[in-house]
């Protein structure tokens, strides 16, 4: 048999092209094209997603400063705080 699994057969009027990696440019247009599709993209799709994201903010901050007061002590509860070891 003396073949191995891919010379088994052979088909005739197929070509082959293939480009070795070594001569593709990994950032072709990245900075001519794709910079500017970055900011188009974000201005048809901001508006699905920015208001929920800034809600969400506003909302965190907001609950996180409401807790922050609740954990201050009120210095009136102590003005007439007698020391124990005095």
């Amino acid at each position: 048999m003396g073949k191995h699994f891919g010379d088994l057969a052979f088909v005739r009027g197929i070509v082959y092209y293939a480009l070795s990696p070594h001569e593709q440019k990994p950032f072709a247009g990245a900075f001519k094209d794709g910079i500017p599709n970055m900011f188009a993209r974000f201005r048809q799709s901001g508006w699905t997603w920015l208001p929920v994201f800034l809600t969400g903010i506003g909302t965190y901050y907001c609950v996180e400063a409401s807790h922050k007061a609740g954990q201050k002590k009120n210095p009136n509860d102590f003005i007439n705080e007698v020391d124990p070891n005095a």
